[in-house]
């Protein structure tokens, strides 16, 4: 579940980086399907986890992950794994930056550098 989630990390914000660098607003079902995705990856991710420890579940996973998503990735993280446990949260944000890194060399081998005004 986590390279799912890594790599729809990695696609939305490879896109969403092109987009952004040339102006360009992505439509709004993009953005409602990233959400979507976003929130079912970390709640089954979440979910598969859970199943392999002896932490309690959830009441309303997907609302609660929707809302407070940076504050329960890295502590149930932290319970699961201890300290060790942030490795797969600093890969998600290392996919993030990546992705990120990427399109605006993309950018930049497609369309060059923006001349000055």
């Amino acid at each position: 579940m986590l390279v799912l989630l890594g790599a729809s990390i990695f696609i939305y914000h490879l896109g969403r980086g092109i987009l952004d660098a040339r102006g360009v607003e992505p439509a709004p079902g993009l953005e409602f399907l990233y959400t979507a995705i976003f929130i079912c990856g970390v709640v089954w991710w979440l979910r598969a986890e859970i199943q392999s420890s002896t932490v309690t579940r959830l009441y309303c996973a997907g609302l609660l992950a929707y809302i407070a998503w940076p504050i329960i990735i890295p502590y149930h993280l932290l319970k699961t794994r201890g300290v060790r446990g942030l490795l797969p949260l600093l890969a998600l944000i290392g996919t993030f930056i990546s992705a990120r890194i990427l399109a605006t060399v993309i950018y930049l081998a497609v369309f060059g550098f923006p001349s000055d005004r």
